[in-house]
């Protein structure tokens, strides 16, 4: 009897804890652990994103300048005759200034003899690079090339300026530019310049007080070889009761009255309405003409102011 009390205990036993081992959680140690929510999903969530945060399509390249355009920028290409530097970033035993040979040849170490004629300073800083790497001197050698002097791109201004003669073009020099390197147009000088291209290309007249006023056509880029003419404007000559009798030249519209300022005015004994011209005749005759303050000066007018009766 006591036998049989203790198999069915034994087998309740048994049941309870095989019925606690179904409810409990499965675990590869024999730890407890929290059960997993049944809403969640092995495919993780989109994350939020505002309108300005979405991203540029991939596919689409961004536009990138082109050497074509960094080389316009520059303005300026070497030639014949200009002065270079050549700087190697940690070779000092490299760094170098030579003059560019006639044939666009420039002598570097070790290269010899690289041709970098009618590049630009950027393009032939890199022509220079691939050559270096090219023939196995240097792995990624960095290179800085510096235009010294630009001899080889020159224009000449001549004429009524104060200093005369050749000077470098840099980027973008337009007439007026090359007109302040020759000191400004001189007193005598007309306000209307000859530009004279190289080559066949016709001469062109350039109007200075309209290039000032920026009514002037075109912007007058210069390019290597042209020359700027400054021809001596129309004269006319006053003495007499002035502070500085001279000549000097005539402005478009001048009347006596304008003429009498531009010398100076009149002195203490000058006469405000006594003046005479001297004017050539067609025939190459002169003959005295009485003259008011508003009578215009033509050319090679000899104005002679009085002096007044009290």
């Amino acid at each position: 009897m006591l036998t049989k009390i203790r198999i069915v205990g034994a087998v309740a036993a048994l049941a309870m804890l095989l019925g606690g081992c179904a409810s409990a959680p499965a675990t590869v140690d024999g730890t407890d652990r929290a059960p997993v929510p049944a809403a969640a999903s092995s495919t993780p969530s989109e994350p939020a994103t505002s309108p300005d945060a979405v991203p540029t399509n991939a596919n689409t390249p961004l536009p990138a300048a082109s050497d074509t355009d960094a080389e316009a920028a520059q303005g300026v290409v070497l030639g014949p005759g200009d002065i270079v530097e050549m700087r190697m970033f940690g070779q000092p035993d490299m760094n170098t200034q030579g003059f560019i040979a006639d044939n666009g040849e420039l002598s570097l170490p070790l290269l010899g003899a690289v041709d970098i004629g009618d590049l630009t300073p950027n393009a032939a800083q890199t022509r220079i690079e691939s050559a270096y790497r090219e023939q196995g001197y240097f792995r990624d050698p960095q290179i800085s090339l510096t235009l010294v002097e630009h001899r080889s791109q020159q224009v000449a201004v001549l004429g009524a300026v104060n200093q005369p003669g050749r000077f470098s073009l840099s980027s973008r020099t337009t007439v007026l530019d090359a007109l302040a390197e020759a000191g400004g147009i001189t007193a005598r000088g007309a306000r209307s310049v000859v530009l004279i291209h190289r080559g066949d290309a016709p001469r062109q007249r350039v109007d200075i007080d309209a290039l000032v006023a920026g009514s002037g056509a075109g912007d007058n880029v210069l390019k290597a070889g042209d020359t700027i003419y400054v021809p001596e404007a129309p004269l006319f000559y006053i003495y007499g009761q002035v502070q500085r009798p001279d000549a000097y030249a005539i402005q478009p519209g001048m009347t006596v009255m304008q003429a009498i300022s531009t010398g100076g005015g009149l002195t203490d004994r000058g006469s405000n309405s006594r003046f005479t011209i001297h004017r050539k005749s067609p025939d190459g005759a002169v003959h005295e003409v009485d003259a008011l303050p508003t009578t215009p000066v033509q050319p090679d007018d000899v104005i002679f102011v009085k002096e007044r009766f009290f």
